[in-house]
């Protein structure tokens, strides 16, 4: 929960020790933070005051904030799968005469004949294919 490390974040700027053994046992004064954030919180014996939830009024007070961090978020998580970037496209098949297919680079293609193991003839680029015949060229 974002309001949880919200209590996190706040005890670092306030240096404030919130947290022991490792940070899994949150003290009383984790617990102070986390109300002022207007979030309940609960005693847990394993993990001391580290149990939250969001009360309906604080949900209701944050509700913008939590709708714009929620657009925000999808924005960048589109941008960070796409990778902001256009993807080269990829080479065309080359195809042999028992139909197997194969891509390989452009570069590769270039430096030689490349036998199927099958029917033993040459892998060529795919007829109509105006993307193999441009690169020929180059």
């Amino acid at each position: 929960m974002l309001l949880h490390e919200a209590a996190h974040a706040l005890a670092h700027v306030r240096d404030i020790k919130d947290t022991s053994r490792q940070g899994r046992w949150h003290n009383a004064k984790f617990k102070a933070l986390a109300e002022q954030l207007e979030i309940e919180v609960t005693k847990d014996p394993r993990i001391g005051w580290s149990p939250t939830t969001i009360p309906a009024s604080t949900r209701e007070q944050y509700a913008e904030v939590i709708a714009e961090l929620g657009r925000v978020l999808r924005l960048h998580r589109s941008v960070e799968i796409g990778g902001g970037k256009e993807k080269k496209p990829s080479p065309p098949p080359c195809v042999c005469e028992c139909g197997r297919k194969i891509r390989v680079s452009p570069t590769v293609l270039a430096a030689g004949p490349i036998t199927c193991g099958v029917c033993g003839t040459e892998f060529t680029t795919e007829p109509g294919d105006e993307t193999a015949d441009e690169q020929e060229n180059t």
